[in-house]
């Protein structure tokens, strides 16, 4: 594929299917066996990394979103509860024989990718957290969305917020998409500065911008829609 990705040493690598099991029983409370769309997912998509950092290896203070995400509600603040630092990132290849015929061509891809991270950040209990870009790393186009919230897991809201964003993009003729998670706004920026090179393009974090309250971070090239 002649892709690079440089993610940081601390985070492990894991099995992505029996991570697609397994948050599909803690979502529903059953398996995905017999829920045709999650055979379809399988199906559809091919793993390519999947790591999270170990508690062991994250700092030992409480997880905070303090200037990404607030909410005053009486429901939030009774059910609210500070919990360790989490992150993980999934890097996936989304199969073309899978899209409908109608986004199969070529001057369809921008809505197919579009439509890759859109349906990654919106899971039951996120809200948007600003409006979706396209960007550029090197000449090489990519589509970000984001959102944040308290999900919704097995119909009880999630004692906490996370903040997921997805890129993706079309490299070659594979459709690639990156899906960070994390539950801290620091270690959140941390993880979205790996580094991707595609071909002999140059070394770029994956999202060099920084969320929250410290800046904006290293800009990028913001493309018109």
């Amino acid at each position: 594929m002649d892709l690079s990705f440089n993610y940081p040493v601390e985070m492990r690598t894991l099995d992505m299917m029996a991570d697609m099991e397994a948050g599909h029983r803690n979502l529903y409370g059953e398996s995905g066996e017999n829920d045709p769309e999650h055979r379809e997912a399988r199906r559809c998509i091919r793993p390519l990394l999947d790591a999270e950092l170990p508690a062991e290896k994250a700092p030992s203070r409480m997880a905070s979103l303090e200037g990404v995400w607030t909410d005053q509600t009486k429901e939030h603040k009774d059910s609210y509860k500070p919990q360790p630092i989490f992150a993980k990132f999934v890097l996936i290849e989304f199969d073309r024989s899978c899209l409908p015929k109608k986004l199969q061509k070529d001057n369809k891809v921008d809505e197919v990718l579009h439509n890759m991270v859109l349906g990654a950040v919106s899971e039951p209990g996120l809200e948007a957290m600003f409006k979706p870009i396209w960007y550029e790393i090197g000449k090489q186009k990519i589509h970000m969305n984001s959102s944040v919230g308290r999900p919704i897991v097995n119909g009880k809201i999630e004692p906490a917020p996370v903040l997921i964003m997805a890129m993706a993009t079309d490299w070659r003729g594979h459709l690639l998409e990156w899906v960070f998670t994390a539950n801290d706004t620091e270690i959140f920026n941390e993880i979205t500065k790996s580094l991707v090179r595609f071909g002999d393009g140059p070394w770029s974090p994956i999202f060099a911008p920084n969320i929250g309250p410290k800046g904006q971070g290293t800009p990028i090239t913001v493309l018109p829609k």
